[in-house]
């Protein structure tokens, strides 16, 4: 199932550009801080249909809580459907839809509610055409826009994926002791990590990370208004693979230059700014395909 542009994550991007090899995934995160905390929980599945087709069904939840006086706790929750057909000549064609509610209140008020729309044209192994409709996108919000990717590499080692709005980079260096490992959402979510690639049974990492998360606050003033969730982190961790069925991405880190406010869209950021001190956070991160 593919949410780009809103709510994307490097697995849906790389879903589109190849035979995905399991049917079913299941993730969960959890962070946990002084003031926040957050859970993730996701779930895809593929069901293949007339040789060459495919029909996808997934639930996403969120859940970001907070001790924050005068801050309410936020929720998304998300249900979708997905197309996708191989064509000829390494071309394939999909589309998926998800409907959910992104609020203080999820799905109490219609005004509250999101739908996106996506549509996948896979010229060759090479290019990748995107396009995407959203009314809660952090930036030209319910604006069709298209999109693209072009793959220069990819392979579990080395990997290099470049677009819009996607972006991801998988490089060893040093003869392979370090890699350098970056994915990016634009324009505003970002992750960078170094990993340390010589131990045997993990591999342990430092990053720097950027995540902005746009919801609707129930007893706001208009209808366009939306709550905007800025926050930057420093982290140290491991990554590590149980197999090809399991993965542990296991943080600690430092939560910074965190900010809450309301507006119609980030570039219409104004003074009434709500500041949150900084946090040290542990996070927990399961992925589980099969």
């Amino acid at each position: 199932m593919v949410f780009f542009f809103a709510s994307a994550r490097a697995q849906d991007f790389h879903q589109m550009i190849g035979d995905y090899p399991f049917d079913t995934t299941v993730e969960l995160d959890a962070l946990t801080s002084d003031k926040i905390k957050q859970n993730k929980l996701s779930i895809s599945h593929q069901v293949p249909v007339l040789g060459t087709s495919k029909i996808g069904f997934s639930a996403r939840a969120l859940e970001l809580k907070n001790d924050i006086r005068a801050v309410p706790d936020f929720y998304n929750i998300q249900f979708g459907g997905s197309y996708r057909r191989r064509l000829d000549h390494q071309r394939s064609l999909g589309l998926s839809v998800s409907y959910g509610s992104s609020s203080n209140d999820p799905f109490q008020a219609g005004r509250d509610n999101t739908i996106l729309v996506n549509g996948i044209y896979k010229l060759d192994e090479k290019w990748v055409l995107l396009g995407n409709y959203s009314n809660n996108r952090t930036f030209l919000n319910n604006v069709p826009l298209p999109g693209f990717l072009y793959v220069q590499k990819q392979s579990r080692e080395e990997s290099v994926i470049l677009g819009f709005p996607f972006i991801s980079v998988l490089k060893p260096f040093t003869d392979g002791i370090f890699s350098l490992k970056y994915i990016g959402i634009l324009p505003y979510n970002h992750k960078l990590r170094v990993l340390f690639n010589q131990l045997t049974w993990f591999k342990p990492y430092v990053g720097l990370e950027q995540d902005l998360m746009v919801f609707f606050e129930t007893e706001r003033e208009s209808r366009n208004q939306r709550t905007f969730w800025l926050e930057r982190k420093a982290v140290v961790g491991i990554e590590k693979s149980f197999g090809p069925f399991l993965k542990l991405d296991f943080q600690l880190g430092n939560s910074f230059d965190r900010e809450y406010f309301s507006a119609r869209s980030y570039s219409r950021k104004h003074t009434e700014v709500k500041k949150i001190h900084d946090g040290v956070f542990v996070s927990i991160g399961l992925k589980s395909s099969f």
